[in-house]
């Protein structure tokens, strides 16, 4: 097994950040805003859902109904599936 050695906090572009030394990993929370709607926020190509940090398999919990989306790409029109498979959200 390879081996890293680095100093200072870890921050990851796939939703966590901590301090490896103290074996502390906080994960990053996604949360919209109750009146605007997750999966708006998702349809919009501008937005910090699709244009910081989105990985593949990436998931954004709307806290409203319980739903899930999980990105399918890295891009700013890549796909977000829904979890009860109802429909999905191409960001445009």
């Amino acid at each position: 097994m390879a081996t890293t050695t680095f100093s200072g906090p870890v921050v990851s572009t796939n939703g966590f950040q901590g301090n490896i030394s103290t074996g502390t990993v906080t994960p990053t929370t996604f949360v919209a805003p109750a009146s605007a709607g997750l999966a708006a926020l998702l349809g919009d190509e501008d937005n910090a859902y699709n244009t910081t940090g989105k990985v593949v398999g990436k998931q954004v919990t709307d806290l409203d109904d319980g739903l899930i989306y999980t990105a399918t790409g890295t891009g700013v029109n890549d796909t977000w599936v829904v979890s009860d498979a109802s429909t999905a959200v191409t960001p445009a």
